[in-house]
């Protein structure tokens, strides 16, 4: 699927909604984000609009920003931008890292959610408790997640599928402008194979199909092939890519 170039910014915008920084300068036609370190999109620099400024021209200022507050400079560059950004930082010593898809679906009709998902505004306990859990981040960022979870302010939807009354998957959707976003969709370890994922996803989608949108859009590393899997059986086409430039390694 190739999407016109405003829609996939469009699309960014929602993104940058959806999974908020705790704080946002702009620098330039860029966003820097800051987020206590908690995930990288929440904390790398990545350029919003068409006209902002070549990499190597804000380049300096951000890693000053970051290095300020003690943290490493990250910048996530999309395929929609200059390949020149790409070899610039290339030759001040970055590199790419988890490369990522971002993926549009229309949502059918006829969607219901599953009986056995609880879909709430808020999240409940045991939501966070297994999406801190199920995080590659790690337990120790839980602070920052449940800050960043506050400061959504679009329509959020908690899913949480349970069988027996036990928690068993965990997702996010919000809601905007005619578009519902999936995020992090996990099932705890010893549960997966058994669909619960597909499940979750399909409850989200119900659940934003419901609150008026008429897409769907998520990212998944380009490397996760069943993920990439599940969601093309679901009509998911990517739309384009991004991936995250670091220094070192």
């Amino acid at each position: 699927m190739r999407i016109p170039l405003a829609k996939g910014h469009a699309v960014e915008e929602r993104a940058c909604n959806a999974w908020p920084a705790l704080q946002t300068l702009l620098v330039g036609g860029w966003t820097v984000r800051f987020a206590d370190g908690f995930t990288q999109r929440a904390n790398s620099a990545s350029p919003y609009a068409s006209d902002a400024l070549p990499v190597e021209a804000v380049a300096a200022e951000i890693e000053g920003l970051y290095a300020r507050h003690g943290q490493r400079t990250i910048f996530r560059l999309t395929s929609m931008v200059r390949a020149a950004d790409s070899a610039t930082l290339a030759a001040r010593g970055y590199r790419p890292h988890d490369e990522s898809i971002l993926m549009i679906a229309p949502l059918p009709p006829g969607l219901a959610p599953d009986p056995l998902a609880h879909l709430t505004e808020t999240p409940p306990a045991d939501w966070i408790d297994g999406f801190a859990r199920g995080n590659r981040y790690g337990p120790r960022h839980r602070p920052a997640l449940e800050k960043m979870l506050a400061v959504i302010k679009p329509p959020a939807i908690y899913a949480t599928l349970r069988e027996n009354g036990r928690a068993v998957a965990y997702g996010l959707g919000v809601v905007e402008r005619g578009m519902v976003g999936l995020f992090d969709i996990l099932v705890e370890q010893e549960e997966r194979g058994r669909g619960l994922g597909r499940r979750l996803v399909r409850s989200i989608m119900a659940a934003g199909a419901a609150a008026g949108a008429s897409e769907a859009y998520l990212q998944v590393l380009a490397a996760n092939a069943p993920a990439l899997a599940l969601y093309g059986g679901e009509g998911f086409r990517e739309a384009y890519r991004y991936t995250y430039w670091i220094t070192g390694d």
